[in-house]
């Protein structure tokens, strides 16, 4: 009697030593670097933000909106999200991470975890107008100009809100208007010269 309680409660102490040892394991694999970089958020197509695209698609590929609404009879929708990385860079960012545990003895914690930490994405806020026909109309970045709209590395444009371009584009074009008037005024009368008769003397 007394060796079956004894064997029960070695069976009862291993289970929980066992319990206890893959709880530890699991919260040391949801801290390190190489799973970090795994759970990093996926890249979205951006590419169904281009005009004519269905509705259907955006919201498939984006996910639901924060919310829509209908404005001068078109539908518009805003969209929230984080933009990741392909499947392929965080295959490689864990593979990296791993290797480095292994030649730092794990040490390379310190720096893989901070690093996956900050590289988590980039925030990404779009307004999408669409057409009668549930298209894509238009948009209109609120964060993340540059996810939405990449600049080259050797790009010279301007980094003015595209917003104070429009209006500084519009506001010369009245200016030019309103001149028209004065410049045509002040432009000489054109003569045209008379050529000279090829008739001779009699």
């Amino acid at each position: 009697m007394r060796r079956a309680q004894a064997n029960i409660l070695a069976r009862n102490h291993r289970a929980a030593c066992a319990w206890i040892l893959l709880s530890l394991c699991s919260t040391a694999l949801q801290g390190c670097a190489a799973y970090k970089a795994t759970q990093q958020p996926d890249k979205k197509n951006l590419s169904v933000l281009t005009p004519g695209t269905p509705r259907s698609h955006v919201i498939a590929e984006l996910g639901a909106p924060l919310w829509s609404e209908e404005r001068d009879g078109n539908r518009v929708d805003l969209f929230s999200f984080r933009q990741g990385y392909r499947k392929s860079t965080k295959a490689g960012r864990a593979l990296v991470h791993g290797a480095a545990d292994v030649v730092t003895g794990g040490l390379w914690e310190v720096v893989g975890i901070p690093a996956e930490s900050l590289a988590d994405g980039r925030d990404v806020k779009v307004e999408v107008t669409y057409d009668r026909l549930r298209g894509v109309q238009s948009i209109e970045v609120i964060e993340g100009e540059n996810v939405i709209r990449p600049r080259s590395l050797f790009s010279r444009k301007s980094k003015r809100e595209p917003g104070l371009a429009r209006q500084e584009a519009e506001l010369a074009k009245r200016d030019v208007e309103a001149a028209k008037p004065q410049i045509d005024a002040a432009k000489p009368p054109i003569e045209v010269a008379r050529q000279p008769s090829l008739e001779t003397p009699e």
